[in-house]
């Protein structure tokens, strides 16, 4: 709660029947996010893309209602190495449990109501709100506004609480007293010397710390496996070695031009380039080779290959998630429309036509069930 004391009254929730799957143009970044077991990548943000592994935001963790939200998580975690999404996220939780609507009721001697998703006072919002989402407000209850507030604020909280540790005047861990200053203001971090002993200032970082995990992508391992496109946004239009295709080394799934393409489970990316005469337009059915490709070694034999893409998000040697942007779908190779040819390869790497495999019934096995 931003520089107050009292807890966020969730008596109403803004229900947003709205669940985005796929690429979301926001400023002037790219963000790319998926629903289910979903990285989430910041393409224009440096600082994103150079964060642990345990930066990459949850995104199943949001209730449905408020997933709409999860690109302004990534901006407001993409601001300062220090602070994350999932750090974001467990703030958020605990602050409205991403209630739009929550206010906080407190008296003017205490900075008044606190509003919204972050639980802003209109004091501090006058300071951090910046209207950053463009779309004409400027106020506590604009969610999209207050989340990147607040990752604003808590970036300069821990940038402040760094400065005054190095010059002896508060002792403790910057981020728990950067926390702890977002509950109850500088003043009283000052009062303390860090973190207040006793109180709802020393608990509510920990209560944020408690719920990080909650927001976390898990790491390592092939671990789960998902959908290497969007739920519902592809059509199977050639099977795996048909007998009018016996060298089809995997499955077609036509989609339009720009779909995102995401890793089917977690690994290294084997290559990631040009494998045709040329990729910067679309190929024809007499070009040879995959054009854009993706390789994946996932670890255990398994490998997957992900062909024709219109751009990519990876490059070799990268370590992704399942569920993790690697490309999106376009024509480039032998190719007569857009789609993903995708294929399963076991007793890999490499990646050769000698142990490619079904991948329907291998993603079957697995517990993902690809559309026939």
């Amino acid at each position: 709660m931003a520089e107050k004391n009292g807890q966020a009254n969730n008596t109403s929730t803004r229900f947003v029947v709205l669940l985005l799957v796929g690429v979301l143009a926001v400023g002037a970044g790219l963000v790319a996010f998926v629903s289910s077991g979903a990285a989430i990548l910041l393409a224009a943000s440096p600082a994103l893309v150079a964060a642990p592994a345990n930066g990459q935001l949850n995104v199943d963790a949001i209730p449905p209602d408020a997933r709409y939200l999860a690109p302004w998580v990534v901006r407001a975690g993409s601001i300062c190495p220090q602070v994350t999404a999932p750090m974001i996220a467990a703030q958020i939780d605990l602050e409205s449990s991403w209630n739009a609507d929550a206010v906080a009721r407190n008296p003017p001697e205490h900075g008044g109501n606190a509003i919204g998703i972050a639980q802003f006072q209109l004091g501090t919002w006058a300071t951090w709100g910046d209207d950053y989402d463009s779309d004409g407000r400027n106020a506590p209850d604009d969610p999209e506004d207050a989340i990147y507030a607040m990752g604003r604020l808590m970036c300069d909280h821990v940038g402040w609480a760094t400065r005054n540790i190095d010059a002896d005047l508060l002792a403790g861990d910057p981020l728990d007293i950067a926390w702890a200053a977002y509950f109850c203001g500088r003043g009283c971090i000052l009062a303390a010397g860090g973190v207040p002993a006793a109180g709802k200032a020393h608990d509510y970082p920990q209560q944020v710390r408690s719920r990080i995990g909650k927001y976390t992508l898990a790491v390592g391992g092939t671990g789960a496996w998902r959908l290497p496109l969007p739920a519902d946004s592809y059509e199977l239009v050639s099977r795996f070695r048909p007998p009018s295709r016996p060298t089809h080394d995997g499955v077609d799934l036509s989609v339009p031009t720009g779909t995102p393409i995401y890793a089917a489970a977690a690994g290294v990316v084997l290559s990631a380039g040009c494998d045709s005469a040329y990729c910067n337009r679309p190929g024809n059915p007499s070009l040879l080779g995959c054009g854009l490709i993706v390789n994946i070694n996932h670890g255990n034999g398994i490998g997957t290959r992900y062909c024709h893409a219109v751009r990519l998000a990876v490059s070799a040697g990268a370590q992704v998630q399942a569920g993790q942007l690697i490309a999106w779908s376009g024509s480039t190779g032998h190719s007569s429309g857009p789609h993903l040819h995708f294929e399963v390869h076991r007793n890999a790497p490499p990646l050769t036509a000698d142990n490619a495999i079904d991948p329907l019934p291998f993603m079957d096995a697995v517990g993902v069930h690809m559309r026939r």
